[in-house]
């Protein structure tokens, strides 16, 4: 058995590069497709319409909960920070992780979320070790929560798939199950494994222990469901809340894929694909852009302004260290 499967995987570690190269423009192809075929047909002074007639209060409400959407992501660099030891006080890890999650969604991981982030925490004095290992627990918490989110979603078979789509309901039931099942054996390993520290693309790795799994997957899937909570507010609760959470998941995983920055253009397409049995492409639309708009764009505004007011602090700190005002003793 292990003598047939042993070509295979050394085939599959071959072809893995090209196929890694060749995913995401698959998925961008799609996407653009979507957005293409669905496009050409809407309505767009129609779209704005829409967005004009989504009421101040759904607009107020959908705006509130981007504060604690962006507080329960951030707060997975407080676990981190807990997880890696290092003393960097509460408030300014929340900040590094606020303006680097802002900055992550719009402009991608290398160059917003991951180098920013390492850049502050550097510039803060931790070390970038450290600082690297708080990120990939960040990352691997936010994944963490989202399996057991989309497990819990996809295997209830809460999302009526359109007339069409290839992938059936029950697959997307397995899938469900398959997520949750990672899901649990991460917390059961986390739990239960007797060697804590062990090496990864040489890198020393210190398996967290069940409490703080635990908290892992409570915190991320408390950020993904209040992403699909504003989504859902802003539809005006015109689309049952688990299909609109289900919808989101499917979105941010294709703009994994396909690595577009925030899944623009593909989260659009997405949502009118799936929801336009259901409402007019226009308000579909509407919603998408008004949701971009109040978790995207208006976080990186504030997040390039406080980028920019931090760097011009530290480097007047750095040129203009404090004064020894210590007296020499008497001999």
């Amino acid at each position: 058995m292990n003598l047939r499967r042993a070509p295979l995987v050394r085939a599959a570690r071959r072809r893995w590069p090209r196929i890694k190269r060749v995913l995401p423009w698959i998925v961008l192809a799609l996407a653009l497709g979507l957005l293409g075929y669905f496009g050409g047909s809407v309505d767009w002074p129609g779209v704005w319409q829409a967005v004009r007639r989504i009421p101040r209060e759904t607009l107020l409400l959908a705006a509130a909960l981007v504060v604690p959407a962006y507080l329960a992501y951030a707060a997975l660099d407080l676990l981190g920070r807990r997880y890696t030891g290092h003393r960097l006080p509460w408030p300014k890890v929340l900040g590094v992780a606020l303006l680097s999650y802002a900055l992550n969604l719009n402009l991608g991981v290398l160059l917003g979320g991951l180098g920013t982030r390492l850049r502050l925490y550097a510039r803060l004095g931790c070390r970038k070790a450290t600082a690297t290992r708080v990120a990939v627990f960040s990352a691997v918490s936010n994944w963490i929560g989202y399996a057991w989110v989309a497990g819990a979603v996809f295997a209830s078979g809460a999302i009526v798939l359109p007339a069409g789509w290839d992938i059936g309901g029950g697959v997307l039931r397995l899938m469900g199950l398959g997520l949750l099942a990672m899901a649990a054996l991460y917390v059961w390993i986390c739990a239960r494994a007797t060697r804590r520290v062990a090496r990864w693309m040489g890198q020393r790795v210190t398996l967290p222990g069940g409490r703080m799994a635990v908290l892992q997957s409570v915190t991320a899937a408390l950020s993904w469901l209040l992403m699909g909570a504003i989504m859902y507010v802003l539809l005006q609760a015109k689309v049952s809340y688990p299909v609109v959470l289900g919808v989101l998941l499917c979105t941010s995983f294709a703009a994994v894929v396909t690595r577009v920055p925030g899944g623009l253009g593909t989260t659009e397409a997405i949502f009118v694909a799936a929801l336009s049995s259901r409402l007019p492409a226009a308000e579909i639309l509407g919603a998408a852009l008004s949701y971009r708009a109040l978790y995207a764009l208006a976080p990186l505004c504030l997040a390039l302004l406080a980028f920019a007011a931090v760097e011009a602090r530290l480097g007047w700190r750095r040129h203009h260290p404090p004064a020894d005002t210590s007296q020499p003793r008497a001999p």
